[in-house]
């Protein structure tokens, strides 16, 4: 959560924002349109790639060990274990490691890309303002929850509520109303508060804003086309195939 709330980070690979964009385009319809399972690994070891350069050390190991996790439960389940539990355990495996590649890329771009840069690209693209604005608040809004979230837990384990490391699986339901209704309440709370600072900063004028933020592309750029191309050519070779 610490990871998501801290200040961007561009690390040694610094893509554009549009290149970014065109990521997340490639990545999800490579992992979630025909849930190809050669795509989705293709998809995810080229954004590990790109967590790494971003020195996101920490998440990129979870979120792995998830996909690894994940890949080897669809597996067992298909090939060597036969039962409901095991069906069930590999259907959420299988849709779970899916979702992972678009999660870890819309996790690089929370931590690389400050609202300005995702501003300027949008707008550079021609995008309407009805897109601009909701992508600007969601992009401040998961670190500012995470923030928020991180509070919360902490306030938790100052009244002594779950204590122990695993506090909180023991006791599920008490943490659902601890932890999980305080966030809620605050997310809501959150939600209104970007959407009037959007707007104060003059976002869905009719003026035309100006911006300091300089994009251009550089030669990350050409590793994040590169990507792309080979992500959309195994995705299409396997379609085709």
């Amino acid at each position: 959560m610490q990871l998501l709330a801290r200040s961007r980070a561009t690390g040694r690979l610094r893509l554009d924002p549009r290149t970014k964009l065109l990521l997340v385009c490639v990545i999800n319809v490579a992992a979630l349109t025909r849930v190809d399972l050669l795509a989705s690994l293709m998809a995810f070891v080229c954004v590990a790639v790109l967590l790494a350069s971003a020195g996101a050390w920490r998440m990129l190991g979870g979120l792995a060990g998830l996909f690894v996790a994940c890949r080897v439960v669809r597996l067992l389940a298909s090939e060597v274990f036969e039962g409901a539990i095991w069906y069930t355990l590999g259907a959420v495996g299988f849709f779970i490691g899916n979702y992972l590649p678009a999660v870890a890329i819309g996790a690089y771009i929370v931590r690389t890309t400050t609202p300005s840069e995702l501003i300027e690209a949008l707008r550079r693209l021609r995008a309407p303002e009805a897109l601009v604005i909701p992508m600007s608040v969601m992009l401040r809004f998961f670190p500012t929850l995470a923030e928020e979230m991180t509070a919360v837990v902490q306030a938790a384990r100052l009244r002594r509520l779950h204590s122990g490391r695993w506090g909180i699986l023991r006791e599920p339901v008490q943490a659902i109303e601890h932890i999980m209704v305080p966030l809620l309440v605050s997310s809501t709370r959150i939600g209104d508060e970007l959407a009037a600072s959007a707007l104060t900063r003059g976002l869905g004028g009719s003026r035309r804003r100006t911006s300091i933020v300089q994009l251009d592309f550089g030669a990350g750029d050409v590793l994040g086309l590169a990507m792309a191309v080979l992500i959309m050519g195994v995705f299409i070779g396997r379609l085709i195939g």
